[in-house]
C-alpha cells in the first residue's frame, strides 16, 4: 500500500470520501434483450461514483477539493488518479491497494424515449476498505465541509467524528440506505437524501413527513429531498420549501444527482443560503444533463449563474 503521491500540507475548502469508480457507458437506442446482440452508438469511459463526482463539480464550479479513499492498482485505479487530475482534484490522501481490483461499472444507457434510462452492473473490487487509523486529520480538520456517500462506512464515521469535534460542516449523499448507515447521520448537518431513501429508511412513504422524521432523529441543520427530474424541497425544522426543475433537453441523467450534491457545497462556502443553494444546484445538474457523462458536462459558475438567469430567477 502506498499513497498515489507525496502527501502535502496545502488547505481545500471541501474534502470527502467514498466510492471512486470507474464507469464504461455504452449508449444505445433501446435497451438490448437478453441473449441477443445489439450495437451501441457511443462508447465513454469516465471515473464515477457519488462522492467523487461531486468533487469533480465542486472543482469545476471553482472549489479547491480534495478526495481521499482507496482504488487498486490495476488499470482501473490508474485510470481513476489521472480522471481526477484531469479535473484539477487533488489525490495525495488517495490509497492505491496493491495487487487488488478497483470498483467498477458498466452502464448501459438507452436513449428510447426524451429522457432515456440507465441500467447499471457494478462489481467493488476487492481492494481492502479505508480504515479510521488511515485518516489524515488535518486534511479534515482544515476544511469547511466534508462531504460522503455513505460508502467507506467506517472510515467515513470516523471522519465525521473529527469533523464534527474541529466544527467542519459534515454532507451527506444519502442517495442509497446502505446497511449500518445510520451510524453516521448523527454527525450530519448537510442531510440531502434522494425521495427513495426517505422512504426506505424511515418506512413513512410521505417524503415531507419522513423528512421530518430524519430531521427529529438526527437534527441536521436542514435535510434537503431531491426528486429527480420534479426538483424537490428543503426543510428546516419548521417548514417545507421547494425548489424548482429547470427545463433542460435531458441527455444523460446518470450523475445528476452526485452533481447536485457538489453544487450545493459550492454554493454554500460562495456564501449562498439554503434555498439559494438548492436552486443553485437544481441548475448545475440541469445544464450536466444535456450532455453525456457525469463529469464530462458539468457547467462552470457563471454558466450556471448566466443560465438561471435566463430561466427567470433572480435570487442570487
Amino acid at each position: 500500500m502506498s499513497g498515489a503521491a507525496e502527501k502535502t500540507h496545502k488547505t481545500f475548502e471541501i474534502v470527502g470520501t467514498g466510492a471512486v469508480v470507474y464507469d464504461t457507458i455504452m449508449v444505445t437506442g433501446n435497451y438490448p434483450e437478453e441473449d441477443t446482440k445489439q450495437a451501441a452508438s457511443k462508447t465513454i469511459v469516465q471515473g464515477g461514483g457519488p462522492c467523487a463526482n461531486a468533487l469533480v463539480a465542486c472543482r469545476k464550479l471553482g472549489a479547491e477539493v480534495s478526495f481521499f479513499g482507496v482504488t487498486g492498482d490495476d488499470a482501473y485505479g490508474q485510470y481513476l488518479v489521472e480522471d481526477f487530475s484531469r479535473y484539477g482534484v487533488n489525490t495525495d490522501r488517495l490509497l492505491i491497494r496493491k495487487g487488488h481490483v478497483s470498483f467498477h461499472s458498466f452502464i448501459i444507457l438507452a436513449r428510447r424515449n426524451e429522457r432515456g434510462t440507465r441500467t447499471i452492473l457494478f462489481n467493488r473490487g476487492d481492494a481492502p476498505a479505508l480504515k479510521p487509523e488511515e485518516l489524515d486529520r488535518q486534511l479534515i480538520t482544515d476544511a469547511k465541509v466534508l462531504h460522503l456517500d455513505g460508502n467507506q462506512l467506517e472510515a467515513s464515521v470516523a471522519a465525521a467524528q473529527i469533523a464534527a469535534e474541529a466544527g467542519v460542516k459534515v454532507s451527506l449523499d444519502a442517495g442509497g440506505a446502505y446497511p449500518g448507515i445510520g451510524k453516521l447521520l448523527p454527525y450530519v448537518d448537510f442531510l440531502i437524501p434522494a425521495e427513495d431513501f426517505v422512504k426506505k429508511f424511515t418506512g413513512i412513504q410521505d417524503p415531507h413527513k419522513g423528512a421530518e422524521e430524519l430531521y427529529r432523529r438526527f437534527s441536521p441543520e436542514f435535510v434537503i429531498v431531491t426528486q429527480g427530474p420534479e426538483g424537490g424541497f428543503a426543510y428546516d425544522g419548521k417548514r417545507h420549501t421547494p425548489y424548482p426543475p429547470y427545463d433542460a433537453v435531458v441527455v444523460d441523467s446518470n450523475g445528476a444527482g452526485d452533481v447536485f450534491h457538489g453544487a450545493f457545497i459550492t454554493g454554500y462556502i460562495k456564501g449562498m443560503d439554503m434555498m439559494q443553494a438548492a436552486n443553485f444546484a437544481s441548475a448545475v445538474s440541469a445544464l450536466k444533463c444535456t450532455g453525456v457523462g457525469a463529469r464530462q458536462s458539468i457547467p462552470g459558475f457563471e454558466e450556471t449563474i448566466q443560465y438561471m438567469r435566463r430561466s427567470g430567477y433572480n435570487g442570487l
